[in-house]
Formats: C-alpha cells, structure tokens, sequence
C-alpha cells in the first residue's frame, strides 16, 4: 500500500510528465545514438533500462517502452530536472538492480531475462513494503515515461477526449 504522500508524488509526475509531453516535443523524442549524447546514465545504464523496459512493455499490436524511446526520455528528464541526490539514487538503484539480476540480465537470452524479471517483479510487489525499491522506482518512471507518450496516452489507453457520440443538435 502506498502511502498518501507517494500517491500524491505519482500523481504530479504523471502531471508533469504530460505537460512536459504538450510544451517541449523535442525532450520525448531524444535518441541517443552513441555513448557521448548520453546526459545521465552511462552505456551500461543504459543498457539496464533498455532491456528493463523492454520487458515491462514489450511491443505487442501497440508500441512497445522501446518503439516511444522511453529510456532515452528517461535519460533526458532525469539529467535535466533531477536534483543531485536524485540522480545519486539513481545510480545506486541502477548498481543494486544490476546486482539482483545478474550482471549478464543485458546480454542472456529473452527467455531467461524475463525470468530472472518475473521473479524481482514477484519478490518487489509482495506484502511487504520497502523491499527492492530500486526496482519499483524504475519500474514506475518507465511505466510513467510511457504512458507521458502520445503512442501510451492514445493507442494503449485508447483516450477520447469526448467519449461516446457527440451529436452537435439534439432534440430536447
């Protein structure tokens, strides 16, 4: 159970996130395509998440974490609107993370990666609070990035502005 301060921090990240999407188009679609475009994380970072985030949402008839760029997004908001202790847990998490899953997690095969996820994502969600935090933190920020996407918002929620039928002229 989260507790009402972590609900409410959820809820402005999600804001945040969607209003980020509306002003600033340019910070969503950052791809880097080598090492030194990187801002925050480092290559093997990088790597981490990717394959994370490939795994929590994989592409199926809609878009993948991948297809929307969600760690290069990642990687974007946290260099530019982290604060320094953030971005220091952040890293710490992504060491500890590379721990629990092995330090192969980037490079075995699909089937065995998803195991060894299926097993933390298991362990992280039991009764019990507070225990690989590391992995509940990444798993919201991707799941948040992702659905801060247009593809996410729109073609994986399926959001209508209006729903139902709009008829301009009714008959009252």
């Amino acid at each position: 159970m989260k507790t009402r301060r972590e609900v409410l921090q959820g809820m402005i990240v999600s804001i945040g996130g969607a209003s980020l999407l509306a002003a600033c188009k340019v910070v969503v679609r950052v791809n880097p395509s080598s090492a030194d475009e990187l801002e925050f994380y480092s290559p093997d970072e990088l790597a981490l998440v990717s394959r994370v985030s490939d795994l929590v949402i994989p592409r199926t008839e809609t878009p993948g974490a991948l297809d929307v760029n969600v760690p290069g997004f990642l990687d974007a908001l946290l260099a530019e609107w982290a604060d320094t202790d953030t971005k220091r847990e952040q890293h710490n998490n992504l060491r500890q993370l590379n721990l629990e899953l092995g330090q192969d997690f980037t490079t075995v095969d699909d089937i065995t990666a998803e195991s060894r996820l299926s097993e933390l994502d298991a362990r992280a969600f039991e009764i019990r609070p507070r225990q690989h935090n590391e992995y509940r933190t990444l798993k919201g920020l991707i799941t948040q990035a992702y659905f801060a996407s247009e593809e996410g918002a729109l073609q994986e929620q399926k959001w209508v502005a209006i729903p139902g039928r709009w008829d301009p002229s009714v008959e009252i």
